[in-house]
């Protein structure tokens, strides 16, 4: 029986279980200290025992699904001098004086701030401790140093809004690993200047492809800080910029038809001297439903060739009929369509081959440059200005993730993936107002193997030893 105490990883070879009882889904171990002799640390004379005093205590270890609680049935012994009159209770390695927990919840608390969706309040409702505990116990073990710079780094902003000094917080990711480098404060100047400059001048010569949108500030830290590397401009954004353009057009059509609907009903409820509520036109319904046809990639969409019942049009359509039907309503739809599908082409074909996209790229831009359509000459003129930075993101680099080692194109993608756990993390919480949490919390959470107190890959249950620190 006493394994059990190995099992629940009560470290104390001074122990032992002198009782178990199990009512519903709660096992209730009594726990005592094995009987020897006591002698006084203070006049070295014999110690008697005045009693046992019973402690209960929660282990927030399960065991056969049971919730435990342990009975600790502690003597009090004392100096049977009587110029001394030392006493002393007996104590227990697994926890410590004054506390109704186990030394392992402390640890368990901190690894459940691993999982984004947990919150505080979560955390503490779990382990039967206040949040303000659980916000405490995770700030005393958890202080996260930044990891050093690779030849390859990603930057971006993340929206966090906590003060006026802290709306656009900056994120820095290892492009091999995915695992965030560091969190800033603050994209701002004054904060990204010393920062970078106090970096170790090895790590930063060792930079050679640094990874951002097209926010001028991050490409300039190429010649400020890196030395030795390129800037590179990603595929995501640049698609991201043509598709944000054509959607804005799309919602000015869809505007536009609503009115027209509006003042439609209008006339009619005028006329018919009460309210009138038209469905939704055929317009303003393909705008609104099937605008993505034109959005997306034409590779990624699964057209369907089998009619099926709509229940707008009340016939049977297939994808290509929604298709014709949206360029019907305005022909600058198909054009849009068809010339953003040559930079994705363009996009796709070139991989790994910068410089058979340099000489590419050039056609395109004097193609663009050269379209009747505003948002295509506008287009041509941003890959003109950014052209060399985005060639740059047709080369290969070797990345780490899924338990292999393979090639892959440079590009922001994976740091915006991180960047929507933050902002996961922050619509959980509520908000915050502590940076400095934030960040711990924010790199504990997301890095691979997070590094705690100097060891990685941590089992929780390991650190049960009495601790007063």
């Amino acid at each position: 029986m006493n394994s059990i105490t190995e099992l629940l990883n009560l470290e104390d070879s001074e122990i032992f279980i002198s009782d178990i009882s199990i009512q519903g889904r709660t096992k209730t171990l009594t726990i005592e200290s094995k009987l020897y002799s006591h002698y006084c640390p203070s006049c070295g004379f014999r110690m008697h025992s005045k009693g046992i005093k019973s402690r209960t205590i929660k282990h927030p270890i399960l065991q056969d699904n049971y919730e435990l609680i342990l009975i600790l049935k502690q003597r009090r012994w004392k100096c049977t001098n009587p110029e001394c009159c030392y006493d002393i209770s007996d104590s227990f390695r697994f926890v410590n004086k004054g506390r109704r927990t186990t030394n392992a919840t402390d640890m368990l608390i901190v690894y459940a701030y691993r999982d984004l969706m947990e919150t505080a309040a979560s955390i503490a409702n779990r382990f039967h401790v206040s949040d303000t505990h659980a916000h405490e116990v995770f700030d005393r073990y958890v202080k996260m140093d930044r990891l050093p710079l690779t030849d390859a780094i990603c930057i971006d902003e993340v929206f966090l809004d906590m003060d006026e000094y802290c709306k656009y917080a900056l994120v820095i990711q290892d492009f091999h690993t995915g695992d965030p480098i560091d969190l800033l404060r603050s994209r701002r100047k004054n904060v990204t200047e010393p920062y970078f400059a106090n970096l170790p001048p090895e790590e930063r010569l060792g930079v050679k492809y640094l990874i951002s949108d097209m926010y001028n500030q991050y490409i300039d830290y190429v010649d400020k800080y890196f030395p030795n590397a390129v800037s590179v401009v990603d595929s995501f954004h640049v698609i991201q910029w043509i598709i944000r353009s054509i959607d804005n057009y799309i919602r000015q059509l869809l505007k536009k038809f609503r009115q027209r609907d509006r003042e439609l009903e209008d006339q009619l409820s005028y006329e018919e001297q009460r309210p009138i509520s038209l469905p939704p036109s055929d317009e303003v319904y393909l705008l609104q439903k099937y605008r993505w046809l034109i959005l997306c990639n034409q590779s990624n969409i699964r057209y369907h060739t089998d009619p099926r019942m709509d229940s707008h049009f009340r016939c049977l359509m297939n994808t290509f009929d929604y298709e014709d039907a949206l360029f019907r309503i305005d022909p600058n739809l198909k054009d849009f369509r068809d010339l953003k599908e040559q930079y994705i082409q363009f996009n796709s074909r070139n991989a790994g081959k910068p410089i058979e996209a340099r000489l590419q790229i050039d056609e395109l831009i004097q193609m663009y440059q050269s379209c009747e359509h505003e948002i295509f000459r506008s287009f041509g003129e941003l890959l003109e200005k950014y052209k060399d930075y985005i060639i740059n993101s047709f080369i290969m680099v070797e990345k780490h993730g899924y338990g292999k080692v393979y090639d892959s194109r440079l590009s922001n993608g994976p740091i915006e993936s991180l960047n929507r756990k933050a902002k996961d993390l922050k619509r959980s919480g509520r908000g915050y107002r502590n940076f400095e949490h934030f960040r711990n919390r924010f790199l504990y959470a997301t890095r691979e193997a997070p590094v705690l107190n100097g060891v990685s890959d941590y089992n929780p249950v390991m650190y049960l030893e009495d601790d007063d620190n």
